[in-house]
């Protein structure tokens, strides 16, 4: 049996806070801990991302031509690099909407014994959709959103369809976490 680390996810600077508690494996590695974050919260991978931890920041080398400074986070295991129970880190995933998270490791516990991790055990309010333009654009998204008057309600319509920013399933991100 392994250990399980429980992690609470905050989208830094919404208000009321975006987040989520997940518990994870500390044998994946921070590129599948960076999926699992993802899942949790409901972004689609389709931008970069990198986790800073102590001061060291973890990347995936084969989609950064730029190559600035990071370690590779496939090759690196939760167990071996994020920090003890009250420790935080930060995860940033799409560095021009630059959605940065803060992950506090709220604590590590011994792998319980018919429980399929990952887990999603805890969340509040949906992840705002992809390429909406960070903090600004998702304000603005929501005001549109709520009000069919506003310039971009229709186009926003058109784009993603409804949107509910109160929605969250934790048995869906869940079931987007276990899946391979």
């Amino acid at each position: 049996m392994g250990m399980i680390y429980q992690l609470h996810i905050v989208l830094k600077e919404t208000n009321p806070p975006i987040w989520r508690r997940i518990q994870v494996s500390s044998r994946v590695t921070l590129y599948r801990l960076n999926l699992l974050i993802q899942r949790a919260m409901g972004w689609e991978n389709m931008h970069l991302s990198e986790f800073k931890i102590n001061e060291t920041r973890y990347a995936d080398s084969n989609y950064d031509e730029y190559d600035e400074g990071f370690l590779e986070y496939k090759d690196h295991r939760v167990s071996k690099c994020l920090p003890g129970e009250g420790g935080k880190f930060l995860y940033t995933y799409d560095f021009g909407d630059d959605w940065s998270h803060e992950v506090t490791v709220e604590k590590i516990f011994k792998e319980e014994e018919g429980v399929k991790y990952p887990l999603c055990i805890d969340g509040e309010r949906a992840c705002p959709p992809e390429d909406v333009g960070g903090i600004p654009g998702y304000e603005e998204y929501v005001v549109a959103m709520f009000d069919p008057t506003h310039d971009n309600h229709d186009a926003f319509m058109q784009w993603r369809g409804p949107y509910d920013p109160e929605k969250f399933d934790k048995v869906q991100a869940t079931k987007r976490m276990q899946k391979r």
